[in-house]
């Protein structure tokens, strides 16, 4: 079984993944270089989502297909269903589609906040849907 499928079969909520990436001044990096396996100095893309090294077993260009099919399976709308119907009861349901959904499905929406430096504006509205996600029944007083 592959870690994105144990993932959505344990009701993981969210999932990073990432591309081994040797940066600069780091053994593995050092050893890369040595083995004539670093590709490029485009630093730009040292950031854990490009192949920027050759690797052993397969080509660069399947390694990152890989990375993005990994993506696109655990937040197809099929895999968060199928992990949300895993929770008992309505609220982790929901709270395991906001987390899984929001996650990925708006990232286009956060990026826009982040590169305008207006994040921290819509943080007061996402900790309250957050909060009450993963608050209990309320105490009447």
């Amino acid at each position: 079984m592959c870690a994105v499928e144990w993932a959505i079969e344990n009701s993981i909520e969210t999932a990073t993944y990432h591309i081994l990436t040797p940066y600069p001044s780091t053994a593995l990096y050092q050893r890369m270089e040595a083995e004539g396996r670093v590709m490029h100095h485009d630093w730009d893309l040292f950031d854990t989502r490009h192949v920027v090294f050759k690797p052993q077993r397969l080509t660069a260009h399947e390694l990152e297909a890989g990375y993005w099919r990994a993506y696109r399976d655990f937040y197809r709308w099929g895999s968060i269903w199928r992990g949300a119907a895993s929770k008992t009861g309505l609220r982790p349901r929901l709270r395991h589609m906001a987390y899984a959904g929001g996650w990925k499905k708006f990232e286009p929406l956060w990026d826009l906040l982040v590169r305008s430096k207006q994040v921290l504006h819509a943080l007061p509205l996402l900790e309250t849907i957050l909060t009450g996600f993963g608050a209990g029944p309320r105490a009447v007083s």
